[in-house]
């Protein structure tokens, strides 16, 4: 087990009351695990990959990231936490325009005391992984949609992180690109076993998760497992 959540609740204060966030979520998650969490707008689904971060302070629960306490860890043990072991793939990019796509890759790893040479060969590996290391050169303004996602995607690897929080990666794709980015995302998972979870609104990209999350009014409504599913049909065959 990589992750447990256990009880997990997040309150809001509004104006015109109290909002339940999420309320009374738990699970687990196994390393190496592609866990995707879909819902509704509002059901809670951003608001829960930002609290398993540590960037939401949770209102009460338990967030376990091996035998580390996110909910109890102080926003420098946090920033630790996600330098050391967290990468993130937002549906906007977020790119540094005037940055070409090695640098834009290279830029997690300048809080770290490396030789530059090595920074860039790990960000060079990293674009070929992903497909791209011939358009290391260029801005993200000279790339397609797609190409800037992808350059995200191994931004987000080059710390070599055992998690990976994606929050709609797909969401400013066609379906052909979104395809791609998924298949993308799948191949990382088993190729180096990285840990994912993905937010989406997409029923075609949730179908990627060996478990599936589903979020109502900041509830789990239902946990799919492609495992248990397997293991049942043995039994029933």
């Amino acid at each position: 087990m990589i992750l447990r959540v256990v009880s997990l609740n997040k309150k809001y204060q509004h104006i015109d009351g109290e909002v339940d966030a999420l309320k009374d979520v738990n699970f687990d998650v196994n390393q190496g695990d592609f866990v995707t969490i879909t819902g509704s707008s509002g059901s809670g689904k951003t608001t829960l990959l930002l609290t398993l971060a540590g960037l939401i302070k949770s209102t009460s629960g338990i967030i376990l990231f091996k035998d580390f306490r996110i909910d109890k860890a102080t926003d420098g043990q946090l920033s630790a936490f996600r330098k050391n072991n967290v990468g993130f793939v937002m549906q906007s990019f977020a790119l540094i325009p005037y940055l070409t796509a090695i640098e834009n890759v290279m830029l997690p790893l300048a809080i770290f005391n490396r030789p530059k040479a090595q920074k860039y060969n790990a960000a060079l590996e990293l674009l070929q992984l992903v497909g791209l290391d011939n358009r290391k050169n260029h801005l993200p303004k000279e790339l397609s949609a797609g190409q800037q996602q992808r350059v995200a995607i191994a931004r987000a690897l080059v710390n070599n992180p055992s998690l990976i929080l994606a929050d709609e990666p797909t969401g400013n794709l066609d379906p052909s690109l979104s395809a791609d980015i998924l298949n993308l995302l799948k191949k990382i998972n088993r190729e180096k076993k990285v840990t994912m979870l993905m937010v989406t609104h997409s029923p075609a990209a949730a179908e990627f998760g060996n478990t599936r999350i589903h979020l109502q009014n900041g509830r789990i409504d239902n946990i799919f497992s492609k495992e248990i599913k397997m293991n049942l049909e043995a039994v029933i065959n």
